[in-house]
């Protein structure tokens, strides 16, 4: 008999059975899928799996393309990139394969190679195949607003202009508000695209354990976050 599929590599293999257009490729060669619903309009980008030890970032975002499948907007855009740490989701680790924090990697002006145990930033900004891919887009795609899933703090983060943006995903899911994290972040997506450029960005924090435990709450999340015109 062969060896039961971890759920990360189960995630792995349910995205890869979509055939999704990719972006690129990770450090060891995974491709990273990229795919667009509606036709025109303002455009929102949601990123999954950029932490692969958050597997209910991917869950979420392969529920919301199913949803997308079926009710795509006809006024606007959604760009989404299921899992943007394909190997270390694949590991489920937290970081890429060369051990970087994505989420450190990014060129914010806040950007340093100091840092905490675990959250090794990478030699410089976007020295990551996978954070340069999610650059690229973001300056291909010109998004009105950028969401993030992660987990586990059960809230809504956000940085830039986007405090009532983050009200109106909170009333959907029951999640708190916070406009602050608690720690600091340098290299972020948020201080990067947030701060430093005035694009308003959404860090979505599912609670810990299962997907299957909080699905709906957090779809009723995303269903409301990738409206622009809760942006406005």
């Amino acid at each position: 008999m062969g060896s039961k599929l971890t759920e990360s590599e189960r995630l792995i293999e349910s995205v890869q059975a979509l055939g999704l257009p990719s972006a690129g490729v990770s450090t060891l060669g995974r491709p990273i899928p990229s795919v667009g619903f509606g036709a025109a309009g303002p455009c929102v980008l949601v990123v999954g799996g950029i932490h692969g030890n958050e597997p209910s970032s991917v869950a979420a975002a392969i529920e919301l393309m199913a949803w997308l499948g079926t009710c795509a907007p006809t006024h606007s855009r959604v760009h989404v990139v299921p899992v943007l740490n394909p190997d270390g989701t694949a590991a489920n680790t937290k970081d890429s394969a060369r051990g970087v924090d994505l989420n450190r990697n990014f060129p914010a002006r806040n950007f340093s190679s100091d840092h905490a145990p675990g959250y090794f930033p990478g030699s410089h900004p976007l020295c990551e195949p996978e954070s340069r891919i999610l650059a690229d887009l973001v300056d291909t795609l010109s998004p009105v607003g950028v969401v993030a899933l992660h987990a586990p703090f059960a809230c809504i983060n956000f940085d830039g202009p986007a405090e009532a943006w983050a009200r109106a995903v909170a009333a959907a899911c029951a999640w708190p508000v916070q406009a602050d994290i608690g720690y600091p972040t340098p290299g972020s997506l948020g201080s990067w695209l947030g701060i430093d450029r005035g694009l308003p960005i959404l860090t979505i924090e599912f609670p810990p354990g299962p997907y299957e435990k909080f699905c709906v709450a957090a779809q009723s999340a995303l269903q409301t976050a990738i409206n622009p015109e809760r942006i406005r």
